[in-house]
């Protein structure tokens, strides 16, 4: 039987061949396939000691075997990515938990790093916010650009970005709660669609996750379990313009900030470069909690040339050196109503004063 495949481009950085249509990836979509794909997708019978040429490789099978979650990589200029035919019901679970660790250090080997944060341009300026894993990021974005319509969109969980500041668009379906929803105004959603979020927002939530994870402790297979869940309830995920539809999506635009969002009592506190990058890449390793990125991970990241975690925190630092940073702190998580003082201030051009344009002015009179 002929398999269908499904073919991405990202930016022209990299291209993708997929067995299985990856729904993240639906804004790179194209009909002319690569005949030489960066990363194949395939689904198949998963081997631990499969005979390869590939530079370095990395196998994950869960207690299930072939009949759960089960993944192998072969690693090097160009990749293989086989998981088992289980997967492929799961198109959620086969590119959170395989396809995208792939994607982030194949993007540093080619000069880019996929860091955690959301990205809003104005005026072709582009701004970063990142944030720890369920601060409140996705609904900070939408009522930003809900009561800012000015402003463009080019991703709310993953930013391409390179050493000279370009950022680019990463446009992955938004997943949402109950309570991200009522942050807009409009949103485009049906009535079952509004009615299946109160299981799914329940099932796919933070205190799911973190229950999740506290059972991957006792070695349960847990990444199968997550793919039955979400072959059953798939998580609540939608394009901007079905939660905002007067959003506009840029493509790139030039990094000029960064703001990072907590939880806290209220405060700003000014970051100075090497901080707002530690704490974005603090950020990029939280949000891969998941399994088997601990069991995967240095096949991804230790080449033969070289440990691309240094070439990530070079390709960050750098693009972050003269650009202004910003800790948000917030009881009321009102971040949205703050950002676009931050965005005004960092558009303004800076005047820097030399002790002889100082001016002394007179005291006004009692």
């Amino acid at each position: 039987m002929k398999v269908e495949r499904h073919s991405y481009s990202i930016h022209d950085i990299l291209t993708l061949e997929s067995d299985v249509a990856l729904p993240e990836l639906e804004a790179f979509r194209t009909e002319f396939a690569s005949s030489d794909p960066t990363i194949r997708v395939e689904l198949g019978s998963v081997q631990e000691h499969a005979k390869t040429r590939a530079e370095r490789t990395a196998t994950y099978i869960e207690r299930t075997g072939q009949h759960g979650f089960a993944i192998r990589l072969e690693l090097g200029r160009r990749t293989r990515i086989i998981a088992s035919p289980f997967l492929g019901h799961s198109p959620h679970v086969l590119y959170t938990n395989a396809v995208e660790p792939v994607l982030r250090w194949a993007f540093v080997e080619r000069g880019f790093a996929l860091v955690h944060g959301a990205c809003l341009a104005a005026d072709g300026d582009a701004f970063i916010i990142t944030a720890r894993t369920d601060t409140g990021k996705t609904t900070t974005i939408l009522k930003t650009l809900d009561s800012h319509p000015e402003y463009e969109f080019l991703s709310d969980d993953l930013t391409l970005l390179n050493e000279n500041g370009t950022v680019l668009s990463y446009p992955k379906p938004l997943t949402i709660s109950r309570h991200t929803l009522h942050a807009v105004n409009t949103p485009l959603l049906s009535r079952v669609e509004r009615f299946a979020l109160f299981f799914q927002s329940r099932l796919h939530s933070k205190s799911g996750r973190n229950f999740g994870l506290i059972l991957t402790r006792y070695n349960l297979p847990m990444a199968t379990v997550n793919a039955i869940v979400q072959r059953v309830i798939p998580p609540p995920k939608y394009r901007i313009q079905r939660l905002v539809p007067h959003a506009r999506i840029s493509q790139y635009a030039s990094l000029k900030g960064l703001v990072v969002i907590e939880r806290g009592e209220n405060r700003e506190i000014v970051l100075d470069p090497h901080e707002a990058a530690e704490i974005l890449l603090a950020n990029c390793e939280d949000s891969y909690g998941f399994p088997p990125y601990a069991d995967i991970k240095e096949s991804l990241y230790l080449t033969q040339r070289q440990d691309l975690r240094e070439e990530e925190r070079r390709i960050v630092s750098t693009a972050l050196c003269e650009q202004p940073a910003m800790v948000m702190r917030s009881e009321t998580r009102n971040w949205f109503q703050q950002i676009p003082a931050f965005i005004s201030r960092a558009k303004r051009p800076v005047v820097r004063l030399e002790p002889a344009d100082v001016r002394i002015l007179e005291p006004v009179g009692d």
